[in-house]
């Protein structure tokens, strides 16, 4: 079972929770951690990872230095919706923000260890994102740093440097607390992290702790996470309870999803065949939708806040870049970064 010594955890990953296991779940607190680390330790053998290596996504390329591609000044024309990102332009991976058309692109963070995978706040005035932190071992592991959306007032979200990696945060929508996933000797887990008391824990089924990755809380506040199987989009309540599944594939992974604005539909990665693409199923008629069908990666699909576009991560220009879509049909794509470099992660605002 958990120990409840204070420690921290990691990004998320294509790991599995048995169905049967996943019917009741509840939450699991821990406490308050202190100078000696976080308590998620699911038992005191758990050995330490290793430092985390650089594998964003697979197809990553080389990174490069390239300045971004010159658009007209659509300063007047923009609105209060800011896509944030990831980008390799200066070098290493930083966070940036554009308007949905492309331009007015702005550098808000800097620093000589990577940064990625943003998440807007629900008042959109904060932006969370993953760093690599040095933990009281000296080992590097991703953990939570917070800026406000000018990229000002950078802090780590708790002042107890991480012993695992933390992945994909996302904020509840009170701002409070974080949903994000822990990855505990090589399995993630569904988590939390208290932005309050500083607080932190991995949610829990009949088998022990919540198998999944990339949670994401929805505008009412549940939570909607890969399942750990790989082949199920499950959703639980802040506390951990009422889970149910989504999304139930046959054989083939899903992952990444987010649902839209109004609560009908949930956006996520599918494999088919070699290829990801993105698709999204009515939660109101049960129906399903393939939105792209290109022939490579298509991933991480983000909301407009009215939900009638998706912004993605594609291959198709032979470079990670960042497009949008209708979210009702797919159709025709717009590339709205035009670099050489990695463009990923797109984060819409609320």
């Amino acid at each position: 079972m958990f120990a409840r010594n204070c420690q921290r955890s990691t990004r998320p990953s294509f790991r599995s929770v048995l169905p049967g296991l996943l019917a009741a779940t509840i939450g699991l607190t821990l406490a308050a951690c202190g100078s000696a680390g976080d308590a998620l330790a699911p038992s005191s053998t758990d050995q330490q990872l290793a430092p985390a290596d650089a594998t964003l996504a697979s197809g990553d390329a080389p990174l490069a230095t390239t300045s971004e591609s010159a658009g007209p000044d659509l300063t007047a024309l923009s609105t209060t919706q800011r896509i944030a990102f990831t980008s390799t332009r200066k070098g290493g991976y930083d966070i940036y923000k554009m308007d949905p058309q492309g331009y007015n692109v702005t550098a808000l963070t800097s620093a000589a260890t990577w940064e990625f995978s943003p998440a807007w706040s629900w008042d959109n005035q904060h932006i969370a994102l993953l760093r690599s932190r040095v933990d009281a071992s000296n080992v590097s592991h991703y953990d939570v740093w917070v800026i406000n959306a000018d990229g000002t007032n950078g802090h780590w979200a708790r002042s107890t440097a991480s012993k695992y990696d933390v992945g994909t945060p996302t904020w509840s929508p009170d701002g409070t607390q974080l949903a994000v996933a822990y990855s505990i000797s090589g399995v993630w887990y569904v988590g939390w992290m208290n932005l309050v008391n500083g607080q932190i824990g991995i949610y829990s089924s009949l088998a022990g702790g919540l198998k999944g990755r990339y949670p994401s809380y929805t505008r009412s506040g549940k939570i909607v996470y890969m399942g750990g199987t790989g082949m199920t989009i499950d959703q639980i309540n802040a506390d951990g309870s009422n889970h149910k599944v989504l999304v139930a594939s046959t054989n083939v992974g899903v992952a990444e999803p987010v649902v839209s604005p109004d609560g009908t539909k949930v956006a996520f990665d599918k494999l088919v065949g070699f290829n990801m693409d993105i698709y999204v199923k009515n939660l109101v008629d049960g129906t399903t939708k393939r939105l792209t069908t290109y022939s490579g990666f298509d991933t991480h699909p983000s909301w407009s806040p009215d939900g009638t576009k998706i912004a993605f991560t594609s291959q198709r220009s032979g470079q990670w870049q960042i497009w949008t879509m209708d979210a009702a049909t797919g159709g025709t794509v717009t590339r709205i970064t035009h670099t050489s470099t990695v463009e990923r992660d797109a984060a819409w605002s609320h």
